[in-house]
């Protein structure tokens, strides 16, 4: 019996469209989230003059996930385990995507916030926006614990869906033009936009969870193999049979993301024009809701039907954005505990232990700032990885066989989309232009003071394990004087010292310890506490935490320092820095409001962070030819060291895998 017409479509459909869906899926919630969080806003700001920008970004992340697919089809390998084989220090891709899931994470509790606020705004008055954020939080651990999760993205896709055709019914009572569409398509840069511009690069047509579809698309394409009784070579034909429906699937999505978008920036723009406020004016979270309330209560049910779906698709986003993640770190830290032969739990404890770690990280993100400025913020950031795993992809696409390689036009858009997403960041972090520049040329002096030392004798006993007290002695005044320098020649912006007096203690840890880390610090806390100012005693302790942790890191890593550990070290130590010990005694002591600490962490963060870390890693580097530091192996409290000549063989053969 023939056939029917719809049963030969359906064959038709499944055997040319394997993999249609979950990036389709993935594309729509992120247009549901990337629409609230930023296109109604930049829409009320900016009316439709950035949409050229929307188109742009769509284009870039397209090419971003056409390559990762590619390479996952022609490699049997996905986007993770390529971070391990890049060229450069050794896993510094690894390390890299870790710090960005986590520094996600902060979006992530903003998402809660925000579908707190939306709840609470359909049930006022009931209990508190950060009670209810809690609670979500707990629903989505116990939502992924019962794996029940699977049934979030297509739900959310509907919602999204519909949630857009009733933006769009919304509109039509507004005299909007395709003259006006149009308008927004020619590249123009409205005066201030530049924040706006980075914010849709980096989260319009989803985040760095794109890269996770390069995962999905690895285990479907074995599963589908499973199930058709097939024997896959990775040949051309195996590659040319599924790309295709790789990017049907993505091209249709990221239309949608297109229209879902715009139409959310059309939705603001209409919500100022029915408004008291200016153009421009500043917006918050519970303005936005009110102007978009506004619009939707024409429609039947529509303020309810609004609060309702935006808080669901944010909960939705939260459960498959900390699940979806959590696997892949846990991939991740699982590879790089065996490439350095470290014992580490099974995937699943290390997937517990990650999503442990996020939800330290949501809870602290729900308390310190406003949901719009975090996602904001963690949007321009995210632009500016984006940039940099452009480049990975670049490279790694370049590592394929001819007939998998991108073209020449795929190369062009993301070299430029790539270079564009870092330029701009450049061009916005006014703060690092202006202080950071001036501060790596005045930091240039202790790196050749730096360069001198690693060619004492007293350098070689140091990290040999020879070193007498007079020798531990003058390198405690050698960091202490580092970390006075580094104060001294900060730059003072409204009492706020630009600095790079961790470099001297750090340096004094690995070499000696905790001990002389933590007194060469000391020397750097009582200088820094002197000069005053609203941040002396948190920058001061700072500077003593950072001898005493690099001095236990040292011990920790059994004396084995390699560059990417050294600017890693002093990465966490700033971090500690500007987002523990500042703000803690800031509140303490009641110096600080928030709003205040927000302001310092924004303005300091990257200047002082890339100053200090490049100086760390110039020492590390200089010193690379002693890859194990005697006080990582010796006795804490006094004792005989370990020399490198007693560790023996096995020292030796340690140093050559760490080369």
């Amino acid at each position: 019996m023939k056939d029917s017409v719809f049963t030969r479509f359906r064959k038709w459909f499944q055997n040319y469209f394997v993999f249609f869906g979950p990036g389709l899926l993935l594309a729509i919630t992120a247009a549901g989230e990337a629409g609230v969080t930023e296109a109604i806003e930049i829409g009320a700001h900016y009316g439709p003059a950035l949409i050229w920008v929307v188109v742009i970004t769509l284009i870039f992340k397209y090419a971003f996930t056409n390559g990762i697919a590619r390479y996952t089809l022609a490699t049997n390998l996905t986007i993770f385990d390529a971070l391990n084989r890049l060229p450069g220090p050794k896993n510094w891709g690894s390390y890299l995507i870790i710090g960005s899931y986590l520094m996600e994470m902060f979006a992530v509790g903003a998402m809660l916030v925000f579908a707190a606020t939306f709840l609470d705004y359909l049930l006022p008055g009931i209990y508190s926006v950060f009670l209810i954020a809690v609670f979500l939080l707990l629903l989505t651990l116990v939502v992924i614990r019962s794996s029940s999760y699977a049934i979030l993205e297509p739900v959310m896709a509907v919602l999204v869906s519909v949630l857009a055709v009733v933006v769009l019914a919304a509109l039509t009572q507004f005299p909007f033009s395709v003259t006006l569409l149009l308008e927004g398509l020619k590249p123009t840069i409205p005066t201030g936009s530049e924040m706006a511009i980075l914010a849709i690069l980096g989260v319009v047509g989803s985040g760095l969870n794109l890269m996770l579809y390069s995962v999905w698309l690895s285990q479907k394409t074995k599963i589908h193999s499973e199930d058709e009784q097939e024997c896959n070579l990775l040949n051309e034909s195996f590659f040319r049979k599924y790309i295709r429906s790789v990017n049907v699937d993505v091209i249709t999505g990221f239309v949608i993301v297109a229209i879902i978008t715009i139409g959310f920036m059309f939705l603001g723009y209409a919500g100022y024009a029915v408004s008291f406020m200016p153009h421009g004016a500043e917006i918050t979270l519970d303005t936005l809701i009110t102007q978009v309330l506004y619009i939707f209560g024409s429609i039947p049910y529509g303020p309810y039907l609004f609060l309702m779906f935006v808080a669901v698709i944010f909960f939705g986003a939260v459960v498959v954005g900390m699940d979806a993640r959590a696997r892949a770190l846990a991939k991740v830290v699982l590879h790089l505990g065996e490439d350095s032969r470290v014992k580490l739990p099974n995937e699943f404890k290390l997937y517990q232990i990650v999503l442990l770690v996020f939800t330290g990280v949501i809870i602290f993100a729900m308390l310190i700032a406003n949901p719009m400025t975090v996602i904001r913020d963690i949007s321009a950031l995210s632009a500016i990885l984006f940039g940099i795993f452009g480049f990975i992809v670049i490279y790694l696409d370049s590592r394929l066989p001819k007939y998998a390689k991108g073209s020449r036009v795929w190369m062009a858009i993301m070299a430029v989309g790539s270079g564009l997403s870092i330029y701009i960041a450049l061009l916005i972090e006014a703060s690092f232009l202006q202080n950071g520049i001036p501060l790596i040329e005045r930091m240039l002096v202790i790196v050749v003071v730096l360069f001198v030392f690693t060619k004492t004798e007293m350098f070689k006993k140091l990290v040999s394990g020879a070193a007498t007290l007079p020798d531990k002695v003058w390198t405690v005044i050698l960091g202490g004087g580092l970390s006075i320098y580094g104060v001294f020649r900060g730059i003072d912006v409204n009492g706020l010292i630009f600095n790079f007096s961790a470099i001297g203690p750090i340096v004094a840890g690995l070499l000696g310890g905790p001990i002389v880390g933590g007194l060469a610090g000391l020397i750097g806390c009582i200088y820094r506490l002197a000069q005053g100012g609203p941040t002396a005693v948190g920058c001061s302790l700072a500077i003593l935490a950072a001898g005493l942790i690099a001095g236990f890191a040292v011990r920790w890593w059994q004396g084995r320092i390699t560059v990417f550990k050294a600017a890693l070290l002093t990465v966490i130590i700033e971090w500690i820095h500007l987002l523990v010990i500042v703000p803690g005694c800031g509140l303490i002591m009641g110096t600080q409001t928030i709003d205040e600490i927000i302001a310092i962490i924004a303005s300091t963060f990257l200047p002082i962070t890339i100053v200090n870390t490049l100086g760390v890693a110039l020492f590390a580097y200089f010193a690379k030819d002693h890859l194990v530091f005697a006080a990582g192996t010796g006795r804490l409290f006094g004792g005989k060291q370990k020399t490198n000549e007693d560790t023996g063989k096995e020292t030796d053969v340690n140093i050559r895998e760490e080369k």
